[in-house]
């Protein structure tokens, strides 16, 4: 060695800085920050190379990481390379388990997604309204410590999508006001509940309702209502609507009950999903499926063990989660793409909760 230090090379744009601390550990963005005299928001803004932040306080955040001897490793590019991705989940008071049912997998596949790429994921709670829009800003995203975001089960607003900030954002099961164009991972809701709805047709039922769905549903709700209607009307039929939140069962529950009491009672129903196929098994105390047919949505685990199992539409959940990594890798390296949505098909599991009808 001469004695001199080595030179560090420069930070490429949508790169993470890391290297020694003053007490010898990984130096973290909040120490990048305070050297700079800056929030830890805008120092990511400028180590990733992104808008938000004055020329001049960019050039100082810059120096600061280069005088220090930062070692520079990119991110999102092809061969992948650590960083570190932001995952926030809705949560509300009223959230119950089968919320957990359905997103559980679909965290495990972003989680195994980020191991593959040598990412570190930071989960946060996202809380959002009856609407599912959110309501405050996470710690998550006021840390600025992150370099994508993934967000599960939202509704943004063109007004509440900047609270996402700077950051790359890919939602999942979630959607974005018109005009505020987000990328998304989604399921095929329309033509999963169109083709659980032509499934009952082909048995034999004519009167078919739809139950745990609202005109006004979080959007993935609404797509299965608009499939059901799809289906009924292409047939001929005329659609029947039993209108209850999806994420309120027990209301399914007294609906059924009232309409199976009247004449024309209905001898099949599409539910919103799983969750409120299921609960009208345990708590109904109907004979499915000889007094009633059902087909759910999502096919979370429970619909396989309940005797009757159920018959539902089957979403591959870890698959959706491995592509909203994918998806926010590209966007990270690629931010001046416009954004996409990737459907996922969707396919329909037969078990014992459908037959023909009886009468």
């Amino acid at each position: 060695m001469d004695g001199k230090q080595a030179e560090t090379p420069e930070a490429p744009a949508g790169a993470l800085v890391t290297g020694p601390g003053a007490t010898g550990g990984k130096v973290t963005l909040g120490e990048v920050a305070a050297l700079a005299g800056v929030s830890r928001a805008a120092a990511s803004l400028a180590l990733r190379g992104k808008p938000g932040v004055a020329d001049g306080t960019r050039q100082r955040i810059l120096d600061i990481a280069e005088s220090l001897g930062y070692r520079v490793r990119p991110i999102g590019g092809a061969q992948g390379g650590s960083g570190t991705v932001g995952l926030l989940v809705k949560a509300r008071p009223a959230d119950v388990g089968s919320t957990n049912a359905f997103y559980a997998p679909v965290i495990a596949g972003i989680s195994r997604a980020c191991a593959e790429f040598d990412l570190d994921l930071r989960l946060d709670s996202l809380v959002v309204d009856e609407h599912f829009d959110p309501v405050e800003v996470p710690r998550l995203i006021q840390s600025g410590d992150v370099d994508g975001l993934i967000i599960l089960g939202a509704y943004l607003s063109a007004t509440t999508a900047t609270l996402v900030g700077a950051q790359p954002v890919v939602l999942v099961d979630g959607y974005a006001e018109e005009g505020t164009e987000l990328p998304s991972v989604v399921s095929d809701n329309v033509g999963g509940t169109a083709r659980a709805t032509r499934h009952l047709i082909d048995l034999g039922h004519r009167r078919i309702a739809v139950v745990g769905t609202l005109p006004d549903s979080f959007p993935s709700i609404l797509d299965r209502r608009r499939g059901y209607t799809a289906a009924m009307t292409q047939a001929g039929l005329q659609p029947r609507y039993l209108d209850a939140p999806h994420d309120d069962p027990p209301q399914s529950v007294r609906l059924v009950a009232e309409a199976l009491s009247a004449p024309g009672a209905p001898t099949a129903l599409v539910a919103a999903n799983d969750a409120v196929a299921l609960t009208l098994l345990a708590q109904s105390g109907l004979a499915v499926p000889g007094r009633v047919s059902i087909v759910g949505f999502d096919d979370i685990e429970a619909a396989g063990l309940v005797r009757p199992r159920v018959t539902t539409v089957a979403i591959d959940k870890q698959a959706m989660g491995r592509m909203a990594v994918s998806l926010l890798r590209h966007r990270i390296a690629h931010p001046g793409d416009a954004s996409f949505t990737q459907i996922q098909h969707a396919r329909l599991v037969v078990r014992e909760s459908t037959a023909p009808p009886t009468s």
